[in-house]
């Protein structure tokens, strides 16, 4: 499944390294890990980009791609869950590029998220 992307929403891209980064909030969205997407609308940045803050919204398998298990070694399940660390982990290397501090990082989400 072609979906593990994630969307990064600044108020500005630092021009230098010495700019205040901003906190990072990172979103991670519902629908019962078997529908949902970080790319809705209902989920873009206009709030909280007013607050000065890095938004960070974050795509993972979903359905039987994401979370079928046949308790092998070869499909052991939960590899929507496994997206999502691999997403944090994007952030934790890469979001000082787009003004945020990596440091300061809240997860939050809706029913499954």
């Amino acid at each position: 499944e072609d979906c593990l992307y994630l969307n990064v929403y600044t108020p500005k891209i630092p021009e230098s390294e010495t700019d205040k980064l901003k906190p990072v909030l990172v979103f991670v969205h519902g629908g019962a890990f078997s529908l949902g997407s970080g790319n809705s609308e209902i989920y873009g940045p206009d709030y909280l980009i007013t607050e000065d803050v890095v938004l960070v919204t974050i795509n993972y398998r979903l359905g039987a791609l994401g979370f079928l298990s046949l308790q092998t070694e070869e499909c052991p399940g939960n590899f929507g869950l496994k997206d999502q660390t691999f997403a944090l982990k994007w952030v934790q290397r890469n979001i000082s590029a787009f003004g945020g501090d990596s440091k300061n990082v809240t997860i939050f989400g809706e029913s499954a998220g």
